[in-house]
């Protein structure tokens, strides 16, 4: 066991500090072969190990996860699609198969690993236009499960299980080893976001027992100094073993400098200190088949080896408290471009320790993505989008003759245009991926969400052409679509309205002001952007018996028609107003809304915890459920438009938009709890709460600001 003194975390879990050690220059891996083994002459480098405080069946299932999410260690990488497995072998042919021989020299039969599970993965990459997609096999290894200090016995025809001395030399320790191989002819094959290898190896080897009765004894002695008095938290992380990555490089003209590359870059990155001989591979002794093929190099106990200290983008001050005194732009010096690969399985290795733990203590996301829309149709569609869009920017020129100068308009930015003679910056035609993603995320969702909710158009359906893009057959051209179009209410610089619009759907958006983009758009585009006060208390009626009847006087100014689908993004002081304004037709339309800034019908949003009146309909779980833990005014607005909604008759949905934005939170009204009996008494309480806005007079509609709109 060991102990550490760390304060309680305010909130989710803290794992044990990482604290990664290199190999020696004079190791050499435990999966390298010789020239007579099969394969013949795999000369793998020993990069990296640590401490490992999960056993061997978390990380073998903590490995399968980042496979099958590969990622969680690339932002480079879209996501993992899987292929369909190897045809199963017999267990002659297995036993046959290189994969399941020994993997050094000299050790005996019944210390080889079993094979127990194997992947094939399509890696897709972010940016598809720039990268290749790379097929991946990972063969997942361990040892026999069966016990290795116990031996069953039968007496009398009982067999009983006692426990037997082993000598320490010929103990067998449990083992577990995960290969990843890119499918690739040779390097160049290698995509950038991928390491530049012939297979990569994760090596989980537990400790030996001299090293456990170390552990116990030093977790004594911190108990005591702790004393009973204490006010530190005390954690304990028990070390089940040793993690450590391996690459099987290249065929180069020699493999020696490959590892002293990488070595001598690490020695010139240490700090003062020796490394702790309980965090090295255990050392191989003269009669290899008295010890496990996995074991690790020996060591020359007179040489002394430095911790390695991590690149501070990688390892926080928490993992190594000289950091704090150290600078944090140091790099590795290592020549050959084998710095890169250095870091690469830092953060690899680093990423296997914080999740493996995280397994191990159950740790949950604190968003769920994927739950409305599945993500690979989401990320197909949106790559396909954006694409389609890539020459398209949020932002216009000011119209005054200040031509250094351009108004972002969604955030109302002045930004300067980089000189035309730099090839290296953007011009005005910026790639849409550092400026509409937001905005094509959210057009997926919604492209893909109307296609479950309404029935498929007609075969040979068209809206017409006039945008160019319109002339082609579109995947989408058939998908269900709200029969009155959508509605954006407070669509800004009108980027959604023209990707839905260019993309064969039609609407309307609506704001207080025409911006600079809306002359920029296709004719089709302008004539769906409409200049419009929105004032929602003058839509609805004075009593409930006009409602039911259909007739008032402020209908005829209401933009909320029948059958259609209202959008909320990042509306203000319209936010709170959805539902309600879907309740105006004969029959409640759905919606989307994506809240942001906290507005109450009124007035500002200041409640800190709102907490939900019981209703007979609330969600499972309460509103809270699936939303971040913690006490913040987002989550309240959140749980306090949901409340609004269900008031409304509808069932509480959310997703966790993929878009990039800290407040990705959708709710999405698309069901509804009450009977079109029940619809009486929602009105009622909707035309309750616009009748207190009218008597309170803070509701305002939005006035034109600024000399040119």
């Amino acid at each position: 066991m060991s102990t550490h003194l760390t304060p309680s975390p305010p909130g989710g879990i803290k794992p044990p500090p990482f604290v990664p050690y290199p190999f020696p220059s004079s190791s050499t891996s435990p999966l390298s072969t010789s020239s007579s083994s099969s394969p013949p002459g795999e000369r793998w480098v020993p990069v990296l190990s640590c401490k490992c405080y999960f056993g061997l069946s978390v990380f073998l299932s903590t490995l399968k996860t980042i496979s099958l999410h590969p990622e969680r260690n690339s932002s480079l990488i879209l996501r993992a699609d899987t292929l369909p497995p190897p045809p199963p072998q017999s267990p002659n042919q297995r036993s046959n198969d290189p994969k399941n021989l020994i993997l050094s020299d000299g050790v005996e039969a019944e210390l080889e690993l079993e094979l127990v599970d194997e992947l094939k993965v399509k890696l897709l990459p972010r940016q598809p236009r720039r990268d290749n997609s790379v097929n991946q096999t990972i063969s997942f290894y361990r040892t026999n499960e069966q016990g290795h200090s116990y031996q069953t016995q039968s007496t009398k025809g009982k067999e009983k299980e006692v426990e037997v001395e082993v000598d320490q030399d010929k103990e067998k320790r449990e083992m577990g080893l995960v290969i990843i191989k890119p499918e690739v002819n040779d390097q160049n094959d290698i995509p950038y976001y991928h390491p530049k290898v012939q297979k990569l190896a994760y090596l989980w080897e537990s400790l030996p027992q001299a090293v456990n009765s170390k552990n116990e004894q030093g977790d004594h002695e911190d108990k005591e100094m702790i004393g009973e008095g204490s006010e530190m938290k005390v954690e304990e992380h028990e070390v089940k073993g040793i993690i450590s990555i391996h690459y099987l490089p290249f065929d180069e003209p020699s493999s020696e400098p490959a590892q002293d590359n990488i070595v001598n870059g690490i020695n010139d990155m240490s700090i003062n200190g020796n490394l702790p001989t309980s965090l090295l591979p255990s050392p191989r002794p003269i009669k290899p088949r008295k010890r496990s093929p996995l074991a690790g190099p020996s060591i020359d106990q007179t040489q002394s080896v430095e911790p390695v200290r991590p690149p501070a983008t990688i390892l926080t001050q928490e993992a190594d408290p000289l950091l704090k005194q150290k600078t944090s732009t140091i790099r590795t010096p290592t020549p050959e471009g084998k710095e890169r690969l250095y870091r690469t399985c830092l953060a690899l290795l680093e990423t296997l320790h914080k999740h493996g733990y995280g397994q191990l203590v159950g740790y949950q996301k604190r968003r769920v993505h994927d739950i409305i829309v599945p993500r690979d149709n989401f990320q197909d569609l949106y790559l396909t989008l954006k694409d389609r869009h890539r020459s398209l920017d949020s932002r216009a020129p000011r119209s005054d003759g200040l031509v250094t100068k351009l108004e972002d308009v969604k955030r109302h930015v002045w930004k300067g245009i980089p000189s035309p003679n730099d090839p290296s910056l953007p011009t005005t035609q910026v790639d849409l991926s550092e400026w509409g993603e937001q905005d094509i995320a959210i057009a997926a969702f919604l492209m893909l969400l109307w296609k479950d909710m309404y029935p498929p158009m007609p075969e040979g359906h068209s809206n017409g052409d006039g945008l160019g893009i319109q002339e082609e057959e579109r995947e989408w051209d058939t998908w269900g679509r709200p029969e009155n179009g959508f509605i954006d209410l407070g669509c800004g610089n009108g980027l959604l309205v023209h990707i839905l619009i260019s993309e064969g759907y039609h609407g309307k958006g609506y704001e207080l002001r025409s911006r600079r983009t809306w002359p920029t758009y296709p004719m089709k585009t302008q004539e769906a952007l409409v200049e419009l006060p929105i004032d929602p208390p003058s839509w609805f009626p004075d009593i409930i018996e006009e409602w039911e009847s259909g007739l008032w006087s402020g209908k005829e100014g209401c933009i909320i028609e029948e059958n259609t689908f209202l959008i909320g993004n990042h509306a203000d002081e319209l936010t709170p107003w959805l539902p309600l304004l879907s309740l105006i037709p004969s029959t409640p339309v759905p919606h989307l809304s994506l809240p942001c800034c906290f507005h109450a019908l009124d007035s500002a949003f200041t409640v800190l915890q709102f907490t939900a009146p019981d209703h007979p309909h609330s969600p499972k779980g309460g509103f809270e459920n699936g939303l971040e833990p913690g006490v913040s005014r987002y989550q309240s607005y959140l749980v306090w438009l949901g409340w609004v909604g269900l008031k409304c008759g509808w069932e509480w949905e959310k997703e966790g938009l993929r878009v990039p934005s800290t407040k990705g939170w959708g709710i999405v009204a698309r069901k509804r709890w009450s009977t079109p009996s029940e619809d009486r008494e929602c009105r009622e309480w909707a035309l309750e709460q616009v009748n207190q806005v009218r008597r309170n007079g803070q509701f305002k509609v939005r006035e034109k600001e600024g000399k040119e709109h």
